[in-house]
Parts: structure tokens; sequence; C-alpha cells
């Protein structure tokens, strides 16, 4: 599906939509904002049905209401507010490829023993993976863990799905906030039950109007009302609270009573098809890649210092998870997650690492993201004794792991010198 801007005048000329020029984020996908409206009308219905046809005459309930589903109820419809207007972590036309360069040896630091003797020196190169392009982004880099997504038209670090519900792709810079919204409207559907349930404790207690005085001042023929009793019936009956009278025949009650199981299921299983996610800090996508053997180690977390989904500088549960914040990382690290680098001053062209490849993955060019393995062996050999005597067996010293990051606009591969450093 093609992407889609409109141009909004307020409060500043902006251009909404997702395309690449778009200043504000905004999926204007039609099964996504008839989604996401939904669910602005589940939450503001069940909040205007319970205030006022539910906790009335009831200081328990009253307090529960707004002590407990008030500010977790705007908490809920502030995650999916942030969930539907955040950028979910899409690549952004010019963005550049993060280049790393691993120096390594054996794996071993010990020497080895070889029968046979070998050249002063060796090196191999191994090109681990090519410049990723997106032909369906106009051949822009596509970020290692990025996958395209039709309805935004976009490619979108670790993206999950395209949830209608919230309006938007859940990917890399959102997912928390789609996590946050199913994890409150869980909650506020379980204390939409408990307040229904007290409410129908509240209202059950009825007297027939054929009581005498004398019984009904006795509390005798005080008894629960059922709540599938007739209408006809209930003409009969005499509430002990005002404001309970025709409480059993409202629709609105009923309606939100189905709505609230309704959700609380849907939730359920939304949340805890989640966990995973939040526990190895990897997409939908990728666990289901990485399941059947089509995706290797690119796919995985970035490290595992802290969650990428919530952000923050350790691993260790922080109390802005749980508010709708936008994600922070610590210093250096977004565009490690994002797995490219991108600055303002960029032209918004697809990024020319200047091999001239086009034969790269997805229609892209090649050698410009590669992970070059460089093998040096020392070898150090015996001169022979005078009497022709063999030399002893060659020893081979390995050398020490280096890992270093070259940015892009730094020197690069060059493919001529067999993965040597070139300056441009």
């Amino acid at each position: 599906m093609p992407r889609k801007d409109v141009y909004c005048c307020l409060p500043a000329p902006q251009r909404v939509g997702t395309s690449f020029e778009s200043t504000k984020w905004l999926s204007l996908d039609p099964c996504g904002l008839m989604g996401v409206s939904c669910s602005w009308t589940v939450h503001l219905f069940s909040f205007f049905v319970l205030s006022t046809k539910v906790i009335g005459g009831s200081m328990f309930a009253t307090t529960i209401f707004v002590l407990l589903y008030t500010p977790i109820s705007i908490l809920a419809m502030s995650s999916l507010y942030m969930a539907w207007t955040s950028d979910p972590g899409a690549v952004p036309m010019g963005a550049r490829p993060l280049v790393t360069v691993r120096r390594a040896s054996s794996s071993s630091g010990e020497l080895e023993a070889s029968s046979t003797s070998a050249s002063s020196s060796t090196q191999t190169s191994r090109h681990r993976r090519g410049m990723r392009r997106c032909h369906k982004c106009a051949d822009n880099f596509k970020a290692p863990r990025a996958h395209h997504d039709s309805i935004t038209g976009r490619c979108i670090v670790k993206f999950d799905h395209f949830c209608p519900w919230v309006g938007n792709a859940v990917g890399a810079m959102n997912h928390k906030f789609f996590v946050l919204f199913i994890a409150y409207t869980l909650c506020t559907c379980l204390l939409s039950i408990f307040l229904l349930i007290l409410r129908a404790i509240h209202c059950g207690y009825v007297h027939d109007d054929d009581d005498s005085d004398e019984d009904n001042n006795n509390g005798n023929n005080r008894y629960l009302r059922s709540l599938t009793t007739t209408t006809a019936a209930a003409t009969a009956t005499i509430y002990e609270h005002s404001e309970c009278f025709h409480w059993h025949e409202s629709y609105s009650v009923l309606l939100l009573m189905i709505v609230s199981f309704v959700f609380l299921i849907f939730t359920c299983t939304m949340l805890f098809d989640q966990i995973e996610a939040i526990e190895t800090n990897t997409s939908k996508i990728a666990r289901m890649k990485m399941s059947v053997g089509q995706a290797g180690t690119e796919l995985s977390r970035v490290t595992e210092e802290f969650n990428e989904m919530f952000g923050g500088s350790h691993k260790d549960i922080a109390w802005h998870w749980f508010l709708p914040m936008p994600v922070e990382f610590p210093r250096g690290m977004e565009k490690v997650v994002l797995g490219y680098e991108w600055d303002a001053t960029f032209d918004p062209v697809p990024y020319d690492d200047g091999s001239g490849d086009s034969n790269g993955m997805n229609g892209g060019t090649t050698a410009a993201a590669t992970t070059t393995t460089i093998t040096t062996a020392a070898t150090v050999t015996s001169p022979t004794n005078g009497h022709g005597a063999h030399p002893p067996p060659t020893q081979t010293a390995a050398a020490t792991n280096i890992e270093m990051t070259v940015t892009t606009n730094s020197p690069k591969l060059n493919k001529s010198n067999g993965g040597d450093l070139t300056n441009n």
C-alpha cells in the first residue's frame, strides 16, 4: 500500500503521514483508523458508564473508581496515544549502515604445533552480509533488523506486527507503549468487572411492595433479586436505594459487562504473547525466522546491558517501564539498537557507498555494511642444523581478538585490497 500524507495547519503547518517527507508520524490506514477509534470509544464508554450508572451511592465503589480505575484508565489512553502517534522505528531516507570490522586469529590463545611449515603470514577475509536495500523504499538502506511493513509503506526496525487497535506498526520505538496499552487495558477490564459485581450486590436487595409495614421494618421479606427477573416483576419491587431504580434494565450496563469480559480475554491473550518479546528483546518476525533457521544472530538482541523494549541504563525493572514516556537508551546506543546512522544533514537520497555494485540483497548494493574477520598467524621456524636434520615443528602464535566500529563517513572497506581499510 502506498504511503499517504495529509497537511495539517494546527497548531503549525505539518505534513502528517508515514512517508519519508512527513514531519509528524501518523498512519492513515482506514482499518487502523477504525481500530484505534474503537479503542478510544471502548475506554471512554467504560469511563462514562461506570461514573454515571455504577458507582453512585457506594463510598467503597467510588473510592476504587477514583483511586484505581481513573489513573489506570488515563495511563491506558496515554499509552494508546503514544503507540498510535510515535514513529515505530522507520528507517529514514539517506540512512547509512554501521560498519563493524573484527580482527581475529585462532579461537584459543595457546601455541599450536604444526607438522608442516606454513607461510610467513596468512590472511582470510569473509564478508558475512552485504549492504541491504529495500526496493519498496526506493532502494533505501535496510537496517539489519528491519522488515518492510506494507501498511505504513516503510521499513521498521524490529517490526513485530501492524496492530489495528493502536492504528500503527509496532516496532523498536513504540513496542513499549503497545505493551503498556494492553496491560493497562487488562487492568481496567478487571476493575470494571469488580465494580459491576459491587453494584449488583449493592442494588440486589429489594422488598415486595405488597409486604406489610411491620414486615418491612423487621426486614423479614428482604431478599436478593435475581438479575434475570422480568420487567413486569421488577415493577412490583421496592429498591433499598433510590439510585438502583431501573439499574438492572440498563442496556449500557449490560453492554459494559459484555465488553469488559471480551476485552479481558483478548488482552490476556495478547499480553501472554508479548512475554517472550520482553524477555528476549526480539520481534515476532525475528523469533519466527530464527526458530526455523532462516536467520542467524543478526536478528537477536544487540546487548545484554539493558532492555531494548523499555530502554534505560540497565536490564532490571525500573519505574519508567510503567509510564508512557519516550524510550531512552544509554548515550550512543540508540543508533546501535536501530542499526543505522542518520543525521538531519544527510542528503534525502539512498546512501551510495561508492562500490558501484548493484547486486546486493533485496536489489541493493553490497560490500558496505560488512563484517570482516582477518586472521593473522605469526610463523616462527627454527633453522636447520649443519647435519641436514629436519627442523622442529613450526609454531604459530595466536593473536588477541580486536573489535572496532567504523562509521560510514570514516574509511571504508575496499574490496580490491582484500578487505583492508582505505581512505575515501
